[in-house]
Protein backbone atom coordinates (compact mmCIF):
# COMPACT_ATOMS: atom_id res chain seq x y z
CA UNK A 1 0.00 0.00 0.00
CA UNK A 2 0.98 3.40 -1.08
CA UNK A 3 2.54 5.53 2.04
CA UNK A 4 4.72 8.67 2.96
CA UNK A 5 7.82 7.47 0.87
CA UNK A 6 5.90 6.20 -2.17
CA UNK A 7 6.45 7.62 -5.78
CA UNK A 8 3.02 8.62 -6.66
CA UNK A 9 2.66 10.16 -10.21
CA UNK A 10 -0.40 12.04 -11.40
CA UNK A 11 -1.45 11.37 -14.98
CA UNK A 12 -3.01 10.10 -17.28
CA UNK A 13 -2.45 7.11 -20.05
CA UNK A 14 -2.22 9.26 -23.17
CA UNK A 15 -0.19 12.05 -21.93
CA UNK A 16 2.84 12.31 -23.73
CA UNK A 17 4.85 13.83 -20.87
CA UNK A 18 3.58 11.60 -18.26
CA UNK A 19 4.96 8.23 -20.24
CA UNK A 20 8.30 10.58 -20.60
CA UNK A 21 8.84 10.29 -16.41
CA UNK A 22 7.09 6.50 -16.46
CA UNK A 23 9.62 5.17 -18.75
CA UNK A 24 12.42 6.54 -16.53
CA UNK A 25 10.54 4.78 -13.53
CA UNK A 26 10.73 1.25 -15.69
CA UNK A 27 14.46 2.21 -16.69
CA UNK A 28 15.21 2.26 -12.85
CA UNK A 29 12.56 -0.37 -12.07
CA UNK A 30 11.22 1.30 -9.32
CA UNK A 31 7.76 0.72 -7.50
CA UNK A 32 4.95 3.48 -7.98
CA UNK A 33 1.83 3.99 -7.12
CA UNK A 34 -0.89 5.93 -10.37
CA UNK A 35 -3.46 8.59 -9.61
CA UNK A 36 -4.86 8.84 -12.72
CA UNK A 37 -6.28 12.47 -13.27
CA UNK A 38 -8.25 14.42 -16.03
CA UNK A 39 -6.26 15.02 -19.51
CA UNK A 40 -8.47 18.59 -18.94
CA UNK A 41 -9.73 20.76 -15.97
CA UNK A 42 -11.10 20.83 -13.32
CA UNK A 43 -8.89 18.50 -11.23
CA UNK A 44 -10.07 19.22 -7.78
CA UNK A 45 -7.84 16.44 -6.64
CA UNK A 46 -4.72 17.79 -7.45
CA UNK A 47 -5.16 21.72 -6.98
CA UNK A 48 -4.60 21.23 -3.38
CA UNK A 49 -1.57 19.90 -3.83
CA UNK A 50 0.04 21.99 -6.62
CA UNK A 51 -1.49 25.18 -5.77
CA UNK A 52 -2.94 25.74 -9.40
CA UNK A 53 -0.23 24.45 -11.32
CA UNK A 54 -2.52 21.99 -14.13
CA UNK A 55 0.27 20.10 -16.22
CA UNK A 56 0.76 16.88 -16.15
CA UNK A 57 2.04 14.67 -14.81
CA UNK A 58 3.25 15.80 -11.02
CA UNK A 59 4.70 14.22 -8.74
CA UNK A 60 4.47 13.17 -5.25
CA UNK A 61 6.57 11.55 -2.71
CA UNK A 62 4.26 12.41 1.05
CA UNK A 63 4.16 16.11 0.95
CA UNK A 64 6.59 16.98 -1.31
CA UNK A 65 4.87 17.91 -4.87
CA UNK A 66 7.16 17.99 -8.13
CA UNK A 67 6.31 19.63 -10.88
CA UNK A 68 7.10 19.56 -14.73
CA UNK A 69 9.18 16.66 -15.69
CA UNK A 70 12.62 18.26 -15.71
CA UNK A 71 12.08 18.54 -12.10
CA UNK A 72 10.54 15.01 -11.88
CA UNK A 73 13.63 13.40 -13.53
CA UNK A 74 16.20 15.90 -11.15
CA UNK A 75 14.14 14.13 -8.37
CA UNK A 76 14.46 10.84 -9.18
CA UNK A 77 18.29 11.11 -9.86
CA UNK A 78 18.83 12.41 -6.62
CA UNK A 79 16.83 10.26 -4.48
CA UNK A 80 17.03 7.25 -6.18
CA UNK A 81 20.51 7.15 -7.76
CA UNK A 82 20.84 3.72 -8.89
CA UNK A 83 20.77 2.74 -11.78
CA UNK A 84 22.08 6.34 -12.77
CA UNK A 85 20.72 7.68 -15.55
CA UNK A 86 21.90 10.89 -16.22
CA UNK A 87 24.74 8.85 -17.15
CA UNK A 88 28.85 10.27 -16.35
CA UNK A 89 30.15 12.47 -18.81
CA UNK A 90 27.47 13.71 -20.35
CA UNK A 91 26.06 16.01 -17.12
CA UNK A 92 23.97 18.96 -18.87
CA UNK A 93 23.21 17.13 -22.46
CA UNK A 94 19.98 15.45 -21.13
CA UNK A 95 18.93 19.15 -20.09
CA UNK A 96 19.89 20.76 -23.19
CA UNK A 97 17.88 17.59 -25.66
CA UNK A 98 15.05 17.86 -23.02
CA UNK A 99 14.21 21.47 -24.21
CA UNK A 100 14.43 20.56 -27.75
CA UNK A 101 11.87 17.31 -27.64
CA UNK A 102 9.79 20.00 -25.23
CA UNK A 103 9.30 22.42 -27.26
CA UNK A 104 10.05 22.05 -31.17
CA UNK A 105 10.23 18.95 -31.68
CA UNK A 106 6.61 18.71 -29.34
CA UNK A 107 5.08 21.16 -31.02
CA UNK A 108 5.65 19.60 -34.44
CA UNK A 109 3.91 16.40 -33.47
CA UNK A 110 0.90 18.51 -31.31
CA UNK A 111 0.23 20.03 -35.13
CA UNK A 112 0.25 16.70 -37.01
CA UNK A 113 -1.60 14.69 -34.11
CA UNK A 114 -4.23 17.04 -34.29
CA UNK A 115 -4.33 18.19 -37.88
CA UNK A 116 -5.24 14.29 -38.77
CA UNK A 117 -7.70 13.86 -35.91
CA UNK A 118 -9.33 17.09 -37.11
CA UNK A 119 -13.25 16.96 -36.44
CA UNK A 120 -12.86 14.28 -33.74
CA UNK A 121 -10.99 16.83 -31.37
CA UNK A 122 -13.90 17.35 -28.62
CA UNK A 123 -15.01 20.73 -28.18
CA UNK A 124 -14.70 21.25 -24.70
CA UNK A 125 -10.86 19.66 -25.34
CA UNK A 126 -10.49 22.40 -27.60
CA UNK A 127 -11.64 25.06 -25.04
CA UNK A 128 -9.52 23.60 -22.77
CA UNK A 129 -6.50 23.74 -24.72
CA UNK A 130 -7.14 27.70 -26.00
CA UNK A 131 -7.86 28.94 -22.04
CA UNK A 132 -4.36 26.83 -21.20
CA UNK A 133 -2.40 28.20 -24.38
CA UNK A 134 -3.89 31.76 -24.64
CA UNK A 135 -4.71 30.94 -28.25
CA UNK A 136 -6.93 29.31 -30.63
CA UNK A 137 -6.99 25.74 -30.83
CA UNK A 138 -7.41 25.71 -34.77
CA UNK A 139 -7.09 21.90 -36.42
CA UNK A 140 -8.41 23.03 -39.34
CA UNK A 141 -5.19 25.28 -39.79
CA UNK A 142 -3.02 22.57 -38.12
CA UNK A 143 -4.89 20.18 -41.11
CA UNK A 144 -3.71 22.59 -43.69
CA UNK A 145 -0.07 22.78 -42.03
CA UNK A 146 0.26 19.01 -41.30
CA UNK A 147 2.09 18.24 -44.79
CA UNK A 148 4.70 20.67 -44.50
CA UNK A 149 4.68 19.56 -40.44
CA UNK A 150 5.27 16.06 -41.16
CA UNK A 151 8.08 17.20 -43.71
CA UNK A 152 9.57 19.05 -40.30
CA UNK A 153 8.88 16.01 -37.89
CA UNK A 154 10.85 13.63 -40.35
CA UNK A 155 13.38 16.09 -40.67
CA UNK A 156 13.82 15.96 -36.50
CA UNK A 157 13.72 12.30 -36.92
CA UNK A 158 16.98 12.13 -39.08
CA UNK A 159 18.70 14.32 -36.65
CA UNK A 160 18.43 11.09 -34.41
CA UNK A 161 19.16 8.58 -36.80
CA UNK A 162 22.17 10.36 -37.72
CA UNK A 163 23.00 10.38 -34.08
CA UNK A 164 22.68 6.78 -34.12
CA UNK A 165 24.60 6.46 -37.15
CA UNK A 166 27.94 8.24 -35.84
CA UNK A 167 28.08 6.20 -32.56
CA UNK A 168 28.82 3.30 -34.24
CA UNK A 169 32.12 4.07 -34.95
CA UNK A 170 32.78 5.08 -31.56
CA UNK A 171 31.50 1.49 -30.47
CA UNK A 172 28.27 2.60 -29.99
CA UNK A 173 25.26 3.27 -31.52
CA UNK A 174 22.59 1.02 -29.82
CA UNK A 175 21.66 3.87 -27.72
CA UNK A 176 21.55 7.69 -28.52
CA UNK A 177 24.53 8.06 -26.83
CA UNK A 178 27.17 5.71 -24.95
CA UNK A 179 26.80 2.26 -24.40
CA UNK A 180 23.58 2.13 -22.35
CA UNK A 181 20.35 3.78 -22.42
CA UNK A 182 20.03 7.09 -20.15
CA UNK A 183 18.52 10.35 -19.47
CA UNK A 184 19.05 11.32 -23.51
CA UNK A 185 17.32 8.60 -24.58
CA UNK A 186 14.26 9.50 -22.28
CA UNK A 187 13.73 12.54 -23.97
CA UNK A 188 14.03 11.55 -27.34
CA UNK A 189 11.67 8.37 -27.25
CA UNK A 190 8.93 10.80 -25.96
CA UNK A 191 7.53 12.22 -29.27
CA UNK A 192 8.14 8.34 -31.40
CA UNK A 193 5.81 7.14 -28.86
CA UNK A 194 3.21 10.26 -28.56
CA UNK A 195 3.04 10.16 -32.66
CA UNK A 196 2.72 6.48 -32.44
CA UNK A 197 -0.33 6.38 -30.46
CA UNK A 198 -2.51 8.06 -33.09
CA UNK A 199 -0.41 8.22 -36.53
CA UNK A 200 1.22 4.39 -36.35
CA UNK A 201 1.80 4.25 -40.40
CA UNK A 202 2.94 7.87 -40.21
CA UNK A 203 5.61 6.91 -37.76
CA UNK A 204 6.37 3.54 -40.07
CA UNK A 205 7.12 5.62 -43.41
CA UNK A 206 9.47 7.70 -41.43
CA UNK A 207 11.56 4.68 -40.21
CA UNK A 208 12.19 3.61 -43.72
CA UNK A 209 14.39 6.56 -43.61
CA UNK A 210 15.46 6.13 -39.93
CA UNK A 211 15.99 1.95 -39.89
CA UNK A 212 18.43 2.41 -36.65
CA UNK A 213 16.11 4.80 -35.05
CA UNK A 214 13.43 1.87 -35.66
CA UNK A 215 15.70 -0.39 -34.12
CA UNK A 216 16.49 1.34 -30.99
CA UNK A 217 12.64 2.63 -30.01
CA UNK A 218 11.93 -1.16 -30.75
CA UNK A 219 14.33 -1.70 -27.80
CA UNK A 220 13.47 1.36 -25.97
CA UNK A 221 9.78 0.25 -25.85
CA UNK A 222 10.98 -3.64 -24.84
CA UNK A 223 12.35 -2.01 -21.23
CA UNK A 224 10.22 -3.37 -18.27
CA UNK A 225 9.73 -2.52 -14.72
CA UNK A 226 7.83 -2.55 -12.02
CA UNK A 227 3.79 -2.89 -12.48
CA UNK A 228 2.52 0.10 -10.48
CA UNK A 229 -0.51 0.35 -7.70
CA UNK A 230 -3.32 1.76 -8.22
CA UNK A 231 -4.79 4.39 -6.11
CA UNK A 232 -7.22 7.26 -5.97
CA UNK A 233 -6.99 11.06 -5.65
CA UNK A 234 -8.50 10.96 -2.22
CA UNK A 235 -5.51 8.59 -0.92
CA UNK A 236 -2.89 10.89 -2.54
CA UNK A 237 -4.53 13.70 -0.69
CA UNK A 238 -4.65 11.31 2.49
CA UNK A 239 -1.07 10.65 2.10
CA UNK A 240 -0.07 14.16 2.35
CA UNK A 241 -2.45 15.00 5.10
CA UNK A 242 -0.17 12.69 7.04
CA UNK A 243 3.61 13.49 6.01
CA UNK A 244 5.77 16.43 6.31
CA UNK A 245 7.84 17.27 3.42
CA UNK A 246 11.48 16.42 3.64
CA UNK A 247 13.54 19.44 5.95
CA UNK A 248 15.88 21.04 3.75
CA UNK A 249 18.30 23.86 5.02
CA UNK A 250 16.54 27.05 3.62
CA UNK A 251 18.84 29.32 1.07
CA UNK A 252 18.67 31.20 -1.71
CA UNK A 253 22.61 32.13 -2.02
CA UNK A 254 23.11 33.93 -5.31
CA UNK A 255 19.66 34.76 -6.22
CA UNK A 256 19.47 37.28 -9.19
CA UNK A 257 16.61 38.64 -7.70
CA UNK A 258 17.90 38.23 -4.44
CA UNK A 259 14.91 36.59 -3.01
CA UNK A 260 15.30 35.76 0.87
CA UNK A 261 14.15 32.36 2.73
CA UNK A 262 10.81 33.25 3.26
CA UNK A 263 9.60 35.64 1.39
CA UNK A 264 6.84 35.15 -0.98
CA UNK A 265 6.36 34.85 -4.36
CA UNK A 266 4.28 33.48 -7.57
CA UNK A 267 5.77 30.43 -10.17
CA UNK A 268 4.20 30.02 -13.04
CA UNK A 269 5.36 28.69 -16.39
CA UNK A 270 6.84 30.82 -18.96
CA UNK A 271 4.95 29.21 -22.43
CA UNK A 272 1.66 27.82 -21.43
CA UNK A 273 -0.63 27.11 -18.32
CA UNK A 274 0.51 30.17 -16.62
CA UNK A 275 -1.36 29.65 -13.58
CA UNK A 276 0.79 31.58 -10.55
CA UNK A 277 1.48 29.53 -7.74
CA UNK A 278 1.85 31.03 -4.65
CA UNK A 279 4.08 30.26 -1.90
CA UNK A 280 6.94 31.32 0.85
CA UNK A 281 10.52 30.22 -0.69
CA UNK A 282 12.11 27.11 1.28
CA UNK A 283 15.01 27.51 -1.83
CA UNK A 284 16.01 28.94 -4.32
CA UNK A 285 18.56 28.39 -6.73
CA UNK A 286 20.15 29.04 -10.41
CA UNK A 287 18.43 24.90 -11.24
CA UNK A 288 15.24 24.69 -8.50
CA UNK A 289 12.88 26.83 -6.45
CA UNK A 290 10.78 24.97 -3.47
CA UNK A 291 8.07 26.76 -2.35
CA UNK A 292 6.33 26.17 1.24
CA UNK A 293 2.62 26.02 0.75
CA UNK A 294 -0.67 25.37 3.49
CA UNK A 295 -3.18 23.80 2.04
CA UNK A 296 -6.64 22.81 3.97
CA UNK A 297 -6.74 19.48 2.77
CA UNK A 298 -3.49 18.91 2.15
CA UNK A 299 -1.82 20.56 5.13
CA UNK A 300 1.88 22.10 4.91
CA UNK A 301 3.46 20.52 1.57
CA UNK A 302 6.84 21.51 -0.58
CA UNK A 303 6.13 22.01 -4.08
CA UNK A 304 8.91 22.07 -6.36
CA UNK A 305 9.96 23.42 -9.73
CA UNK A 306 12.64 24.00 -12.47
CA UNK A 307 13.60 27.53 -12.92
CA UNK A 308 14.34 26.66 -16.59
CA UNK A 309 10.94 27.33 -18.31
CA UNK A 310 9.54 29.01 -15.14
CA UNK A 311 9.14 32.13 -14.24
CA UNK A 312 9.16 33.84 -10.61
CA UNK A 313 7.97 37.30 -9.35
CA UNK A 314 7.67 38.81 -5.89
CA UNK A 315 4.17 38.69 -4.17
CA UNK A 316 3.52 42.43 -2.87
Amino acid sequence: MAGPQSIILHHYDRSPFSEKVRLALRMKNLGWASVEIPSMMPKPLLMPLTGGYRKTPVMQIGADIFCDTAMILRALEERFPMPQLDLPGHEGLSSMVGAWVDGKWFQTSVGIIFGALGDQVPEDFKKDREKMSGRPFDTAAMAAAAPMLRDQWRAQLMWVEERLAGGQGAGGGQWVIGMKPGLVDVHVHMNLWFVEQTLPDFLEECFKSAPRTKDWYVRMKEIEGQAPETITGEDALDIALNAAPRLKAAKTDGELQEFVPGEKVAVAPDDYGRDWVEGEIVIASAEQIILHRHDDQAETIHVHFPRTGFMVRRVE
